[in-house]
């Protein structure tokens, strides 16, 4: 019997791999083309990509591994149903239960890794491929195109914009620089926000991401403050270097801190956020979410392995791409009813962790009936 039940095991290794891979490289191609433009044309640090896919790679398995559980078990089951070695077991006496145990169990195994990852891991490796990200941002900020317009390198209270003729080959700074500044300086009462036109013949933009900032530095020009209550005030001030840190609001930075998102939270951090007092309603409903899905997704593998097993003995998938045709199809559903609790718990249903759960109730449901069924067959 170990022997039958290791060589069931061996027919469901094979297309996890395959379904593992594929599932990842389609998820993971819309952001390699990005990273790519982003190593090439943009001149970032390849190490830095790198670590950035490293840290994308564990966050995509969450959601690959438990898909790529359902087509081994259909392609893997499927084969042998198709072959007719499932009916050669069953007439030697073999009880098809002694086969199903141990893929369950591996299941089982899948999913408790999968949720010890979820406490603590995956989590922080989100955080650091998102402060990963926000470099690469403020290093695309030090290589902006020249003859292009820029409106949204400014901060918070600051609007800025940039335009540069060209670049020096040798120096790679700025040349022709125009610059229009608003806000960020103090304001009398009843005046309005302050706005200043420099030109500069050259300058450049340095980045220092441990502090979410960036540094125009600019050279040999000249500044026109525009005073709007008094339009035709004309007041030039010459210099030699200029100076001007901003925080730029990119994503979730604000003020030169990057907000955390629930995805991006460890257990503790999620339970410790969701016992604040001053919490709104809406950011609590989302990580109630998020706590459930935590645990729902990564049992999605017991579920699949459920109805997956007696599933392809009925249906006898007679090739890899019916198995995949067949996946989606119960994919397509357990992602639509996972989604449809998402939306009840953003908006505050009381039974809304249990709608999170529900796909896998229902598919794992369906899944022993159908067990049942093909043990009394």
């Amino acid at each position: 019997m170990k022997i039958l039940q290791r060589y069931v095991l061996r027919e469901i290794l094979s297309p996890f791999i395959i379904g593992l891979l594929v599932f990842t490289f389609v998820l993971l191609v819309n952001k390699m083309f990005r990273l790519t433009d982003l190593l090439v044309s943009q001149g970032v640090s390849s190490w830095l990509v790198v670590q950035l896919l490293l840290c994308l790679l564990p966050t995509l398995l969450m959601l690959t591994i438990p898909m790529a559980v359902l087509v081994a078990v259909l392609i893997g089951f499927g084969r042998l149903a198709v072959d007719n070695e499932i009916l050669a077991m069953r007439t030697g006496g073999v009880n098809l239960m002694r086969l199903f145990v141990p893929v369950i169990i591996v299941a089982c195994l899948i999913s408790g890794v999968m949720i010890a990852a979820n406490y603590s891991l995956v989590p922080s490796l989100m955080y650091k491929g998102t402060d990963l990200f926000y470099r690469l941002e403020f290093q695309v900020l030090t290589t902006l195109e020249p003859g292009r317009f820029y409106d949204d390198l400014g901060g918070k209270d600051v609007d800025l914009t940039l335009y540069y003729s060209e670049r020096d080959p040798k120096t790679n700074d700025m040349i022709g620089v125009n610059m229009r500044l608003v806000g960020g300086l103090e304001k009398t009462a009843g005046q309005k926000e302050a706005e200043t036109v420099i030109v500069a013949s050259r300058g450049r933009i340095e980045a220092y991401p441990e502090q979410k900032a960036v540094q125009i530095r600019l050279f040999d020009g000249s500044l026109h403050p525009i005073a709007r209550h008094r339009p035709t005030q004309n007041i030039v001030l010459f210099f030699k270097e200029l100076k001007r840190t901003l925080r730029p609001t990119i994503g979730r930075i604000v003020d030169g801190k990057y907000v955390k998102r629930p995805k991006e939270m460890t257990i503790g951090e999620l339970h410790k956020a969701f016992k604040q007092p001053r919490i709104r309603e809406g950011d609590r409903n989302k990580i109630r979410n998020q706590l459930a899905q935590r645990y729902s997704i990564p049992l999605a593998c017991v579920a699949f392995v459920l109805i997956g097993m007696p599933l392809a003995i009925y249906i006898r998938p007679s090739g890899k791409s019916v198995g995949f045709a067949v996946s989606f199809g119960l994919l397509f559903i357990y992602y639509l009813m996972l989604k449809w609790g998402t939306s009840l718990g953003e908006e505050g249903y009381r039974l809304a962790t249990l709608a999170i759960f529900s796909p896998n109730i229902l598919l794992g449901a369906v899944g022993c009936v159908l067990i049942r069924r093909s043990l009394k067959k």
